[in-house]
C-alpha cells in the first residue's frame, strides 16, 4: 500500500476525495429531489413556490444540561478491609481506582446494578456498617433510572445518535436496514423495565446495543429529514392552495405531470419508507425515555421533538404538513373536475 501511495499519490488521494464527496453528497440526495419538485412546479407561470429559509432543529443539549449526578460511594480503609469477604469490597475498590473514577456512563450503570446486588447479598457483622451500606443501596435503587438515562442518552453513543451533522435519512433506507437498531432499542427497553429486579446485564452485549445507536445516526437524521420535508411540503401546499381557477385545463396537466414525476414516483416512496421505520422505532425511544424519568428538562424537551404522542412535536408537525400537501392537490383536482388517477396519467 505504501508503494502504491508513493507511485500514484495523485490517484490515491483523488479516489479518497471522490469517496468522501460521494459520501457527503449521498447524505443530501433527498434535498435534490425536493428542490427538483419545487423548481419544476415553478416553471408554470401560475405558481410560485416561496421556500422559506431552513430552520434547523435544536442541537442536542450540552452534557452538563443532560447529565445527572449519582450518589458517591466511599468507604474508609477499615470498612473496606471488613468487606473483603464479599463483592462489595472488590467493587468499591474498582470504583475508587484511577480508571474507575472516569468510567463512562454505560459502565457506571452496570456498576450501580452490581454494587446494589453486592450490598444486598453481603452478610456484614458490623451493624453500623451494615446499616450505612443498606442506606446507600436504598438510595442507589432510587437513582437507578438516572444511571440508566445517563447510559443511554448521555454517553458518546447518545451524542452520535442525535447528531444533526449527518444529513437526511438515506434515500436507500428500508425497514430491514434498521433491524439491528430495532433489536438494540428493544433490548435496552427490556433492561429498563427490569430495573427493580436488578437485571443481570452482559456487558459486551449492552455496549454493542449502545454502539448500534451511534452507528445508525438515526435520531439526528430523522429530525433533519422531518424539518426539511415539512418545509418543502408546506411551501408547495401554500402555492397549490392559492392557484386561480384559470389553472384548470392545460396548465393543470403540466402541474400534475410534475406532481407524478417528482412526488408520486420519488418523494412519496421515500417518505413511506421513512415512516415505516419511524412507526416502529420512535415509540421505543419514547418508552426508553419514560423508564428513566424524571429527565433533566433540557433532555426531556429535546426528546419531545420526536414524540409520537405530543401534538406539537416535529414528528406530528411533519405528519400534518404531509396531510395538508395531499389535501391541497386533492382539492385542486376536485375543483378542476379531474379525477386524481386521471390527473397523474
Amino acid at each position: 500500500m505504501f508503494i502504491l501511495i508513493r507511485l500514484f499519490p495523485q490517484v490515491i488521494w483523488g479516489v479518497a476525495g471522490l469517496l468522501l464527496l460521494v459520501g457527503c453528497t449521498s447524505r443530501y440526495q433527498p434535498e435534490s429531489l425536493l428542490l427538483a419538485y419545487v423548481d419544476d412546479l415553478s416553471r408554470s407561470k401560475y405558481i410560485a413556490v416561496r421556500l422559506p429559509d431552513f430552520v434547523s432543529p435544536n442541537l442536542y443539549p450540552p452534557l452538563q444540561q443532560r447529565q445527572q449526578a449519582l450518589t458517591k460511594f466511599d468507604v474508609s480503609i477499615l470498612d473496606f478491609l471488613s468487606l473483603q469477604q464479599c463483592d462489595v469490597g472488590f467493587l468499591a475498590g474498582e470504583r475508587n481506582s484511577v480508571l474507575g473514577r472516569v468510567m463512562p456512563n454505560s459502565q457506571r450503570f452496570l456498576y450501580e446494578i452490581n454494587i446494589i446486588r453486592a450490598i444486598e447479598s453481603c452478610s456484614i457483622e458490623n451493624t453500623q456498617l451494615a446499616d450505612k451500606l443498606h442506606e446507600i443501596a436504598r438510595l442507589k435503587r432510587k437513582e437507578l433510572p438516572i444511571a440508566y438515562t445517563n447510559a443511554v442518552f448521555n454517553g458518546a453513543e447518545g451524542q452520535a445518535f442525535f447528531s444533526l451533522s449527518n444529513g437526511f435519512i438515506p434515500l436507500s433506507n428500508r425497514s430491514v436496514n434498521y433491524q439491528s437498531l430495532l433489536a438494540s432499542l428493544e433490548s435496552i427497553k427490556q433492561i429498563g423495565e427490569r430495573l427493580r429486579s436488578l437485571p443481570r446485564v452482559e456487558g459486551k452485549a449492552y455496549e454493542a446495543d449502545l454502539k448500534a445507536l451511534s452507528d445508525s445516526e438515526y435520531a439526528g437524521q430523522l429530525m433533519y429529514s422531518l424539518a426539511q420535508l415539512k418545509r418543502f411540503l408546506t411551501a408547495v401546499s401554500s402555492a397549490i392552495e392559492g392557484l386561480p381557477d384559470e389553472v384548470c385545463g392545460p396548465p393543470l396537466a403540466f402541474l400534475s405531470q410534475q406532481f407524478e414525476r417528482h412526488y408520486i414516483k420519488k418523494i412519496q416512496p421515500y417518505m413511506a419508507r421513512m415512516n415505516s421505520a419511524a412507526y416502529r422505532l420512535l415509540p421505543l425511544i419514547e418508552q426508553i425515555a419514560k423508564l428513566g424519568s424524571p429527565l433533566p428538562k433540557a433532555l426531556e424537551q429535546h426528546l419531545a421533538i420526536l414524540s409520537v404522542t405530543q401534538d406539537d412535536s416535529l414528528w406530528r408537525q411533519y405528519q400534518r404538513a404531509s396531510q395538508r400537501h395531499a389535501f391541497a392537490w386533492s382539492q385542486l383536482f376536485q375543483r378542476c373536475g379531474v379525477e386524481i388517477g386521471a390527473a397523474t396519467k
